[in-house]
């Protein structure tokens, strides 16, 4: 169901996914199911793309379709005084007449925008006309796919509440849906994650015929040797992003160095649009940031200083910097990026706070930006310290700009983090920086697992030694994470959670 103020689509015989929750009676579970119902398609001989920086002042621009109709995006408040549908009574005249008597003249007073789509029948009208490898069973489906992804995936992908549009949905979706690849995998997606919800079968066989059909075309793409377009940068970085957040580090691997070196082709990030740019980042950068390697690919890539470069004096302590305070030894450029982190906190915590929206490119920008120099300054002969300080930076972002996934996309740095932690805690066991390093391995840590075990211990027995307990506890351990750096509007929820199982762990 749709929250209030929420765009919605609404294709030609839409599937709907039904959530269903669970009534207070025993045995009642929660459950999904799939509604028809035919909706009007946007009226207009030459779709456009209309995006509207306010209300007053919309911006369009030319289509790349050159067939099919267009769907409609229409704001849509639900009523709070009905708790279900009322029955339709029945129609005493013909669908079609009173649609056209009904239709207004005008859309001035309503908030619309209307987005270009390909619609190709082979795939969604008419099963006779599906690629032979794909399953007839898919034409009941397709549209359920397309709306899973939009309302559910693409949601997720971008859940800062202070950003000033999804990029996902406004510049990513309508691209998908002209292409017929990076279509297939996004359908494929959708079917996978709806199996794993639902176990159904049809749901599996659709996903595996989707992906194969995709990569197919794929491979036939970049054999030819053409200069690969956006939209097949796209699809490449969608396969890098679901294995990735699958846990398959090796496959996503795979998929992201494909990935650089056809970016590479088109002369680098520099060269890439702003609509597309934060997709071909994360395809190339999330998987290097899961598993703590040094970037595939940064040429062009915005937010980040050209001219940084590593001191002669890199080991030496640092006077500019707060962590001075703090009794660790950080290196001058480490610091650097710190000072940096630090500015982004505050920037996303203020926002959030006197409600204000940041531009979502100009923002992940920044943060991959953030990502490419704490991978690229790794060392062998980095302190424990400092190699962990640059490890719990990079969790920090994660969980700013990625809270909804971190724990199951972070087991790999979590294990670093613990590996690189054991000389702080023989050394500054007692310090609020070894503290807060803690408390993000424990925010990051999965429960049930070796490392949440490490870190909830460590935690306890660090705090045990300060005067943070009680009542007030958890408020003096924010003040002073705070202190540090700590985005309260985003993290409060997920530190309390932690704040609760640390105070387990010193009761026992």
């Amino acid at each position: 169901m749709s929250k209030a103020g929420e765009n919605v689509i609404l294709p030609s015989n839409a599937v709907f996914l039904v959530h269903k929750v669970g009534t207070s009676k025993a045995g009642h579970e929660t459950q999904w199911e799939t509604r028809t119902k035919p909706m009007r398609t946007a009226p207009g001989p030459n779709p456009v793309l209309s995006i509207a920086n306010n209300k007053n002042e919309p911006v369009k621009a030319k289509s790349d379709a050159a067939e099919g109709g267009s769907w409609e995006f229409v704001s849509y408040t639900p009523r709070k005084d009905r708790q279900q549908l009322p029955r339709r009574p029945k129609e005493k005249e013909p669908k079609r007449k009173r649609r056209v008597q009904n239709r207004p003249n005008s859309h001035e007073n309503t908030n619309t925008s209307l987005v270009s789509l390909r619609q190709d029948p082979k795939l969604l009208r008419n099963p006779g006309d599906l690629p032979p490898d794909l399953p007839v069973a898919l034409f009941g489906h397709a549209l359920l796919y397309v709306n899973f992804y939009f309302h559910s995936i693409a949601t997720g992908a971008y859940s800062l509440p202070c950003l000033l549009f999804n990029p996902a949905k406004r510049d990513w979706f309508p691209r998908m849906m002209q292409d017929e690849a990076w279509r297939c995998i996004i359908l494929s997606l959708s079917a996978s994650t709806l199996a794993s919800l639902t176990g159904s079968s049809s749901n599996y066989v659709d996903s595996h015929a989707l992906l194969d059909e995709a990569l197919r075309q794929l491979k036939s793409r970049v054999a030819s040797g053409a200069l690969p377009s956006d939209q097949t940068l796209g699809a490449i970085s969608c396969l890098s992003m679901w294995s990735n957040e699958q846990g398959n580090l090796d496959k996503g691997w795979v998929h992201a160095k494909g990935l650089a070196e056809l970016v590479k082709l088109r002369g680098g990030f520099s060269k890439i649009s702003d609509g597309m740019r934060s997709k071909l980042y994360r395809g190339v950068f999330d998987i290097a940031v899961n598993s703590d390697r040094p970037p595939l690919l940064d040429d062009g890539l915005r937010g980040y200083p050209d001219n940084e470069v590593v001191s002669e004096d890199d080991d030496l302590e640092t006077d500019k910097s707060d962590l001075s305070s703090f009794e660790c030894r950080i290196s001058p450029r480490l610091s650097s990026m710190f000072d940096d982190v630090v500015q982004f906190s505050t920037t996303v915590d203020d926002a959030i706070t006197r409600n204000i929206k940041l531009d979502t490119n100009s923002l992940y920008d920044l943060v991959f930006g953030l990502y490419n120099r704490l991978l690229s300054c790794q060392s062998d002969s980095m302190s424990g310290c400092d190699n962990s300080l640059r490890i719990c930076l990079i969790l920090y972002i994660k969980s700013t700009v990625s809270h909804d996934n971190l724990n199951t996309t972070s087991m790999h740095l979590v294990k670093k983090l613990q590996a690189s932690l054991q000389d702080c805690l023989n050394i500054h066991s007692s310090t609020p920086l070894t503290r807060w390093k803690l408390f993000i391995g424990g925010m990051a840590a999965t429960d049930g697992t070796p490392e949440k075990q490490f870190f909830l211990q460590h935690l306890a027995e660090a705090l045990a030694e300060t005067e943070i307990a009680g009542e007030d506890g958890w408020g003096s351990l924010q003040a002073e994470l705070s202190s540090i750096v700590w985005t309260r509007p985003i993290n409060e929820a997920a530190g309390q959670k932690l704040w609760l199982q640390i105070a387990e762990t010193r009761s026992r």
